[in-house]
C-alpha cells in the first residue's frame, strides 16, 4: 500500500521557510525530504554560488549533501560523478553548515561563496574547532577554524610535504579527485576523532602514525609523524573501481552489487574501500581494508559483520582472497570471523564464508539505461511490493531518475526524482523516498541509495537499496501490530523495462 499524505498550510510554510521538500511517509513507496531551490536577486541580482569536492582520496559520486545556514534554512544538491556539488546561497545567510547524508564527513565557512570541501580532512578541522564534538547542525553558529587549521597542519606537516600541499586549505582550496596533491593527502591517511584525541594511520598498513589530544580548539601532538612513517606512504597510487557479488555457503540469495573501490600502491600495499548500506537506517557507510598485491592475487582484510548476527553491537573481521584475471576482474573466498559469543544466523556459528567476484568498471563502457521501467520492491522481511514506474534519463555517465507510485490512500499517483551515475553496466542513484512500512506516518525522508546492474538481454536492472527513512524513524516488519517488531531499512530491488 502506498501513502503519500497530506500538505498543509503550516507545512506549505515550512517548506517556504527552510525551501526544503517534505514528503509525508507511511509505507512502500512512501516518500519525503529533499532540499530546494535558490531564488536568485538577493544581492543587487548577483547570483552567489558555493560549491565543492565531496572525496576521500576517491571522489564521491551520488552522494546527498546537505547545507544549512545560519538562520536555519537547509537545502540539499547530489555529487555529480566528480563528487562536485554547488548551492545557490544568493538568499542565504552565512555561516554555513555542511554534511553529507551519510558517510559522517562535515565542513563550515562563513564565505557566502568560493569553495567549501567536505573530506575526512574539512571534518576533523571542525571537529577539532569544537574540542572534537560536531556543532550544533540545526543552525550554523560562528566557528573559529584558524587555531584548528594551523595545529592540525602542524601534525601533518611530514605527509603534506610529501604530496606537496603545505600552503593549501583543507576547506577552501578547490581539487580534483584524481590521486594528485590533495587528493593524495587523502588517499595515503585515515583520520579518527574522538572529543580528546585525533590518530592518523596509514590505510594501506592499519599502523597508527601520528596522535594528538584536543584542548581549546586546536591539537597538541603526542605522537608526531615520523620520516620513517612518512616514507611508508605511498609516492603514488593507482585507484580501481569494483561492483562486488557475494554468495555464502549457506543457501543463502546472492547479495549486491556493492561498490568496492581499491588503491593500488607503488609498494605492492592496497587499501580497499566497501561501499555498503546500513541495515538500520539504510544510509550508505565505508568498510575500510587493506592488504597486499602479489602479481596477480590480491588479498586484504577488513573490520566488518557480514551475515546476520545476533548480537547488534558486535564486531567481524572479513579476510579476502582472490585472483585477477586478464580483464581486471577479481574473483576469490571470503572468510568472516565474529567475536566469541556472537552467532551468523545463516551458519550457526561465529564463522561465515563464501565466494565472491568484483567486475572492474574503472574504464567500462558505459550501457544506455534510459528508459521507462516497471519498479518493484522487496522491503527485509516483506514479500515483493509494486509496481512503481521508474523513469532514466541519460547524459554520458549522468541519470535523472523519477519513482511514479500511487497513493494508497488516495488512489492518486505522485513523483520523486533524483539523480545518479552510470559505471559500466551498474548504476547508483538517489532519490527521497522512503521505501519502507515506517513507524512515523510524519518523518521526512532523506535520499534512498539504489545500486543496481543493468541486464541489456532482459532490459532490466535489479540490485540493493538503502531506505531514505531518517534517524528516530524504523521501518514495520510484517509482526509489527503484534509485537511491535522492526526491521532493516533495505532491500531488494528490480526493473524491468517497458
Amino acid at each position: 500500500m502506498v501513502k503519500e499524505g497530506k500538505i498543509t498550510e503550516g507545512s506549505i510554510k515550512r517548506i517556504l521557510a527552510v525551501l526544503a521538500s517534505i514528503f509525508l511517509a507511511m509505507s512502500l513507496f512512501s516518500c519525503g525530504g529533499g532540499g530546494g531551490g535558490g531564488v536568485g536577486g538577493g544581492d543587487g541580482g548577483i547570483t552567489q554560488t558555493l560549491s565543492g569536492t565531496v572525496a576521500t582520496g576517491k571522489p564521491l559520486s551520488s552522494v546527498a549533501v546537505y547545507l544549512i545556514d545560519s538562520k536555519g534554512n537547509k537545502r540539499s544538491a547530489i555529487t555529480d560523478a566528480n563528487g562536485k556539488f554547488s548551492f545557490d546561497t544568493t538568499d542565504l545567510t552565512p555561516p554555513f553548515y555542511l554534511r553529507t547524508q551519510e558517510f559522517g564527513l562535515f565542513s563550515y565557512t562563513d564565505q557566502k561563496s568560493g569553495t567549501a570541501n567536505i573530506t575526512p580532512l574539512s571534518t576533523a578541522t571542525v571537529k577539532v574547532a569544537n574540542n572534537g564534538e560536531l556543532p550544533d547542525i540545526t543552525k550554523a553558529t560562528q566557528l573559529n577554524l584558524d587555531n584548528a587549521k594551523t595545529s592540525l597542519k602542524n601534525l601533518l606537516n611530514p605527509v603534506l610535504q610529501k604530496y606537496e600541499v603545505q600552503n593549501a586549505d583543507f576547506i577552501t582550496t578547490p581539487f580534483n579527485a584524481d590521486g594528485k596533491g590533495m587528493d593524495a593527502v587523502l588517499d595515503s591517511i585515515l583520520i579518527s576523532t574522538d572529543n580528546q584525541t585525533i590518530e592518523i594511520k596509514n590505510p594501506f598498513t592499519g599502523d597508527k602514525i601520528g596522535e594528538g589530544t584536543l584542548s581549546n580548539g586546536s591539537v597538541s601532538v603526542t605522537d608526531p609523524i615520523t620520516s620513517d612513517e612518512v616514507n611508508s606512504l605511498p609516492q603514488s597510487v593507482a585507484s580501481r573501481k569494483y561492483f562486488v557479488y557475494v554468495k555464502d555457503k549457506y543457501n543463502s540469495p546472492e547479495y549486491g552489487p556493492i561498490m568496492v573501490d581499491i588503491v593500488y600502491a607503488d609498494n605492492g600495499k592496497i587499501s580497499a574501500t566497501m561501499t555498503a548500506t546500513d541495515g538500520d537506517t539504510g544510509d550508505i557507510f565505508f568498510i575500510y581494508g587493506n592488504g597486499t598485491k602479489n602479481g596477480n592475487n590480491i588479498s586484504f582484510t577488513a573490520s566488518v559483520v557480514m551475515c546476520r548476527d545476533t548480537n547488534k553491537n558486535g564486531t567481524g573481521t572479513a579476510e579476502f582472497t582472490g585472483t585477477i584475471d586478464a580483464n581486471g576482474n577479481i574473483t576469490g573466498a571470503f572468510t568472516n570471523t565474529l567475536t566469541p559469543g556472537d552467532t551468523c544466523k545463516e551458519s550457526g556459528s561465529n564463522i561465515y564464508e563464501g565466494t565472491f567476484t568484483a567486475e572492474d568498471v574503472t574504464n567500462a563502457t558505459l550501457a544506455n539505461v534510459a528508459g521507462t521501467y516497471d519498479a518493484y520492491v522487496t522491503p527485509d522481511e516483506w514479500t515483493e511490493e509494486g509496481p512503481a514506474t521508474l523513469k532514466i534519463t541519460q547524459n554520458g555517465s549522468n541519470i535523472n531518475v523519477s519513482i511514479t507510485a500511487i497513493n494508497g490512500d488516495t488512489g492518486k499517483p505522485f513523483t520523486r526524482s533524483g539523480q545518479g551515475i552510470v559505471y559500466g553496466n551498474y548504476v547508483i542513484f538517489r532519490v527521497p523516498i522512503i521505501m519502507c512500512h515506517d513507524t512515523n506516518a510524519n518523518a521526512e525522508a532523506e535520499y534512498a541509495t539504489f545500486f543496481g546492474r543493468f541486464d541489456s538481454t532482459t532490459n532490466t536492472i535489479s540490485g540493493i537499496y538503502g531506505d531514505g527513512i531518517p534517524a528516530g524513524d524504523s521501518c514495520k516488519a510484517p509482526d509489527y501490530d503484534t509485537n511491535q517488531h522492526t526491521t532493516a531499512a533495505q532491500g531488494f530491488w528490480r526493473s524491468v523495462k517497458k
